[in-house]
């Protein structure tokens, strides 16, 4: 993933002035378009939110792909054949699953073929496999080959399938032994199934489509919101469970959906997707870049595994939330990274969980990972912006052209300011947004170590940043954590993101009521993780979706 380096290239460049204005878009309404904010007029009932207009048939991601085959097969890995697929590309979120952007190029359909004829050839060449396949089928023909169209397809659908949907591939059957001649007719026919499904649209795609209603919108029946529901938690198809929930036509009633994914969220799939999304959203891949001179050379490693370590602990073992991803005083040190809390004690290779000092950390980020994936003289930069832009979600206008400043004083923050205090140019969005946030951080030198002397003088800590709920007045990274673990700043950007990434599309305007819902809760009653995973699919943002202009015109 590139963000790194995008935010990289964003802080550089803010080291002067930016224009425009920090903040929201303007704050105009109509009830009527469902391009504008349904809370910009100060009402924000989730009831208002509006579904976005997404296709009709979005595309899987490459790891959804891998997923699907996964467990469409029953194996104990994904087979790892889109390693050499035509990469997916970026959208314009945090994340690498924008279903906007998914498209299917000559390229990706001849990659699409190529796995298609491997996994065809796994299943002759896996006696196991090929028994779990065609275990309880009829032992003649043509009967063996109708039955097993129905149940491969069925699953490989992910719905139900009906006469025309299976007819095609029993006639393509017919056709095996011309494919596979060294194969036995019943294998083969198999293998001629399962290599025609696997590049049929049907698989490679989600069906959403559906009558609209008066204000173009579908909404997705039972079989739909299974998958719409599977991909969301799982990136992956549905297990019996949740087919059996569809078929019976419990997603659509009462408190159906609810209930399957709160069971959805139970299982290790889930935390596979909770994991990927603090990966990606917090860049922890980038921790491994880090070099600390007298450690380790794979102390990144170490930092890394550190940071997922805590989050496991924090959502899935606590089953805890933002306040305490951002606030808890505690970490996981081994004999490398101890130094760097000054932890006393023995410690071995393993990370072990440790309480730490209250008045000096708190949470993700001042973990040493964090500060020292971001160092140098610029880093109350670095450090404001990413967490301006991933943690606060605050719109930073786009830099002017500028030549390269030249930073003077004796202290860091000093420097910093010589480029974007008061009277300079960079004034603006680095005095309201970037610097106030940095600046708490340079309490840690550049290995993460809590110091309170930058070149002989006094660290100055102390900041304040606007948030929603007014100006907030902060000395140090564990008052300015507390601050945003209490900002709905800091929950709404959470829930965005989430949405973001479990959704694979970008925020729209009609999220607002939504996002702001849960937002709220979240600030107020401490919702964990999963809860504000369940608020997002308990909405009508994910039982329905609104037709795209070209389809409303056709």
């Amino acid at each position: 993933m590139l963000r790194f380096h995008t935010t990289l290239l964003a802080a550089l460049a803010t080291l002067l002035a930016c224009e425009g204005t920090i903040g929201a878009p303007p704050t105009t309404t109509d009830p009527d378009d469902p391009t504008v904010d349904p809370c910009a007029d100060g009402v924000c009932d989730p009831d208002d939110a509006f579904p976005a207009a997404t296709s009709a048939y979005p595309r899987l991601s490459h790891g959804q792909y891998e997923n699907t085959l996964r467990d469409l097969f029953g194996l104990a890995d994904a087979p790892g054949l889109s390693a050499s697929f035509e990469s997916d590309p970026s959208g314009t979120t945090a994340f690498d699953n924008d279903s906007t952007v998914l498209q299917v190029t000559p390229n990706l359909w001849a990659d699409y073929q190529g796995a298609a004829e491997a996994m065809a050839d796994m299943v002759l060449a896996d006696a196991e496999l090929y028994g779990r396949l065609t275990d309880g089928l009829p032992g003649t023909e043509p009967e063996r080959t109708q039955a097993f169209a129905e149940r491969f397809l069925r699953r490989a659908f992910r719905r139900p399938v009906t006469a025309d949907d299976v007819q095609p591939f029993v006639m393509l059957a017919t056709q095996a032994g011309t494919h596979y001649p060294d194969a036995p007719n019943d294998a083969a026919r198999v293998a001629m199934i399962v290599q025609a499904a696997l590049q049929s649209p049907h698989f490679l795609y989600r069906d959403e489509s559906g009558e609209a209603d008066d204000d173009g919108l579908v909404a997705l029946n039972d079989h739909q919101l299974a998958n719409r529901l599977s991909y969301t938690l799982w990136d992956s198809m549905p297990d019996a469970e949740l087919f059996r929930a569809a078929e019976a036509g419990e997603l659509t009633e009462g408190d159906g959906l609810r209930t399957q994914a709160a069971r959805m969220l139970d299982d290790a799939k889930a935390a596979t997707k909770i994991r990927s999304f603090h990966h990606k959203l917090f860049d922890l891949a980038h921790y491994e870049d880090v070099e600390l001179e007298g450690f380790p050379a794979d102390i990144g490693h170490t930092l890394r595994a550190e940071a997922e370590a805590f989050v496991d602990d924090v959502v899935l073992e606590n089953d805890g939330g933002i306040r305490e991803l951002y606030t808890a005083p505690y970490s996981y040190v081994n004999e490398d990274t101890a130094a760097l809390y000054g932890v006393e004690g023995s410690f071995g290779p393993e990370l072990e969980r440790v309480d730490l000092d209250p008045s000096q950390r708190a949470g993700l980020f001042t973990q040493p990972g964090f500060i020292a994936s971001h160092d140098g003289d610029t880093a109350p930069i670095h450090r404001g912006i990413f967490i301006n832009l991933y943690v606060l979600c605050t719109t930073l206008p786009a830099p002017p052209v500028f030549d390269p400043p030249t930073l003077v004083g004796e202290t860091r923050r000093e420097r910093i300011d010589s480029i974007t205090g008061p009277g300079t140019c960079g004034a603006t969005c680095h005095a309201e947004a970037i610097n106030p946030i940095g600046y708490p951080f340079e309490t840690f030198d550049d290995f993460g170590r809590w110091r309170t002397e930058d070149n002989g003088l006094p660290i100055n800590a102390a900041a304040s940043f606007s948030f929603e709920e007014g100006p907030v007045g902060f000395d140090g990274p564990v008052a300015l954590a507390e601050a945003m673990a209490e900002s709905l700043d800091a929950h709404r950007c959470y829930a965005q993101n989430w949405l973001e990434y479990s959704f694979g599309r970008p925020l729209q305007p009609g999220d607002s009521p939504v996002i702001d819902h849960i937002a709220r809760s979240s600030r107020s009653d401490d919702l964990s993780v999963k809860e504000i995973l369940v608020g997002l699919v308990d909405s009508n943002l994910f039982r329905n979706r609104r037709l795209q202009p070209e389809e409303d015109s056709e």
